[in-house]
């Protein structure tokens, strides 16, 4: 039976082309790359309430409810109104990685998966990966298929069939918004490796892609307008937590409004939105699933 008085809900963005989220300007080799967690170099999306405000039709009434006053549209001699909704950051579940055999794979990592069995209160699977050993040469998969390696990028790791990885890969593949033919790879395709390997994975097989400007009266490069850009390759499986504020719980003394995260996920589950930058050129295009079995 669906839970009529919802206090949060894990929603699932698959990525259905690249996504640069950026930081800013850097004086990297990369000009503009993506965010990041500080700690862990794992990639991060902020700014999901305004995504979400700019791509979804509410009626204003709940609009304001869910994320509060417009900025662009309030008065200044009036108080604003807080939403009554808070939304996490984006963090990252699988990152696609090529395979010789498969074109490519997911990877991801304990303390990712650990995160997200969390949220959505999975505590016997996250106790079972708690207890897992990898050392920096094995990588844990679904399926073996008789094969002792496998190869991630140019990386060569022992590969050690794990059944836990196919429980989690089961309920991840059931909470992804994309096409059988993707969720049966998903099934699957999933590879487990440790913390280390992992940020070192998402920080070097990202896509860096350069940029140019053209000079609109010669029709040429523009003098100094060749940068380079950090994206997020397609088939990125992220997710963020949307839930109830406690100015929503004060809120709710003497009135109802314990539909205020249903009226939400029913307008973003199988949603497709844009988030980060480039939106005119085809990037930040996400497919949005709220789990289910939370």
């Amino acid at each position: 039976m669906e839970n009529k008085n919802l206090e949060k809900v894990v929603v699932t963005m698959y990525a259905e082309s690249q996504i640069h989220a950026g930081k800013g300007m850097d004086v990297g080799i990369v000009d503009l790359p993506i965010q990041r967690e500080r700690t862990t170099g794992f990639p991060i999306i902020q700014g999901i309430k305004g995504s979400l405000r700019s791509n979804l039709a509410f009626e204003k009434g709940t609009e304001v409810l869910i994320f509060g006053s417009d900025p662009s549209t309030s008065d200044e001699n009036k108080e604003s109104t807080p939403g009554q909704i808070a939304f996490s950051e984006a963090k990252i579940l699988l990152f696609p990685v090529r395979h010789l055999e498969k074109l490519f794979v997911w990877v991801t990592s304990p303390l990712v998966l650990i995160r997200f069995l969390r949220e959505i209160g999975k505590a016997v699977l996250i106790e079972k990966i708690q207890n897992l050993n990898i050392d920096d040469e094995t990588a844990f998969v679904i399926g073996a298929e008789g094969q002792n390696e496998i190869m991630l990028e140019d990386f060569k790791f022992k590969a050690v069939k794990n059944e836990t990885l196919k429980e989690v890969a089961e309920i991840i593949s059931k909470n992804v918004a994309t096409v059988d033919y993707i969720k049966n790879k998903l099934k699957t395709d999933i590879v487990l490796v440790n913390d280390k390997i992992f940020s070192a994975i998402v920080e070097t097989m990202t896509e860096i892609i350069p940029r140019i400007k053209i000079d609109k009266n010669t029709g040429t490069i523009a003098t100094g307008a060749l940068w380079y850009e950090e994206y997020l390759p397609q088939d990125t499986v992220m997710y963020f937590v949307a839930r109830k504020t406690l100015y929503a719980n004060r809120k709710a003394q003497g009135t109802d409004n314990s539909d205020i995260l249903d009226e939400l996920k029913t307008k973003i589950d199988n949603a497709v939105i844009n988030i980060g930058g480039k939106e005119t050129v085809g990037k930040g295009l996400v497919a949005l699933k709220v789990v289910n079995g939370q």
